[in-house]
């Protein structure tokens, strides 16, 4: 795909592959940075700019697990108290010369997924997203509740006796692992009526590609094991989003809840 048309593309479909080829990470992330601020122009939010800038999995650490959670990055801002980060895209880029590897980036449209079954109406999904933060999500007082898990989301959202594990209760949990494979992921899901391999996308990177998916549509993991060094990221968003942007933004996103079927 083309500088030129990943705007649309990105903007429509939630994801693109820019397919260059890209001799430098500098030369990579500056085609992003150009699609990126063609498809989101949001003059009502804060300025867009890079949030996060990685090497994943890092050079010097062990190769990454076999897969990883569907999650949205930085998390989706369910009760904010304060001002925080959002990430509104990111871009994943194959370096000429890394380690390459045979892991897929996996991209899930929520609002197809979403539609699979019904949900409560806006204020009720809205109380039971915050009631989950306060005894099982990672809620903070400075912050707030911040949610970047994807089966939390939906758990929060079905309301039924929570399955996964407390962070609450357990502070040494780490986010992320909530499941121990893929098929545990998707198994646990699919009793809350989705089937995540009905809408799924595998995107894998050749040398030289840069992946970019949009943050608030879509949730991502991996499907595979990453060399260490394998990708660089660079995460778009707003810094210091203030707690009434938050809240639009979470608004946006709660609202590809309404879609399910009637």
């Amino acid at each position: 795909m083309t500088t030129s048309t990943a705007p649309a593309s990105l903007a429509e479909a939630g994801f693109v592959t820019l397919t260059g080829p890209y001799a430098s990470t500098d030369e990579a992330f500056a085609a992003a940075a150009t699609a990126v601020h063609a498809a989101f122009d949001e003059p009502a939010q804060a300025q867009l700019e890079v949030i996060g800038d990685f090497t994943i999995p890092p050079r010097d650490g062990p190769p990454g697990r076999d897969f990883q959670t569907l999650h949205l990055d930085f998390g989706l801002p369910v009760d904010p108290v304060g001002p925080g980060p959002v990430a509104r895209c990111t871009a994943l880029f194959a370096p000429f010369g890394g380690p390459g590897g045979a892991a897929a980036t996996r991209l899930v449209p929520l609002a197809p997924l979403l539609a699979q079954r019904s949900w409560p109406e806006p204020a009720e999904l809205l109380r039971r997203l915050i009631a989950y933060g306060e005894t099982h999500g990672g809620r903070d007082e400075a912050r707030g509740y911040v949610e970047g898990s994807f089966a939390r989301l939906v758990e929060a959202a079905d309301g039924a006796l929570p399955r996964l594990p407390s962070i609450r209760t357990n502070p040494e949990f780490l986010c992320g692992e909530e499941f121990g494979d893929l098929d545990s992921e998707l198994t646990f899901l699919a009793a809350l009526g989705l089937s995540v391999e009905a809408v799924e996308r595998l995107v894998r990177l050749a040398p030289g590609e840069v992946l970019l998916f949009d943050n608030l549509t879509l949730a991502h993991g991996r499907a595979g094991r990453r060399r260490p060094g394998e990708l660089r990221q660079r995460v778009f968003g707003y810094r210091d989003l203030g707690v009434a942007g938050q809240k639009q933004i979470r608004d946006r996103v709660l609202g590809l809840f309404a879609g399910g079927p009637d």
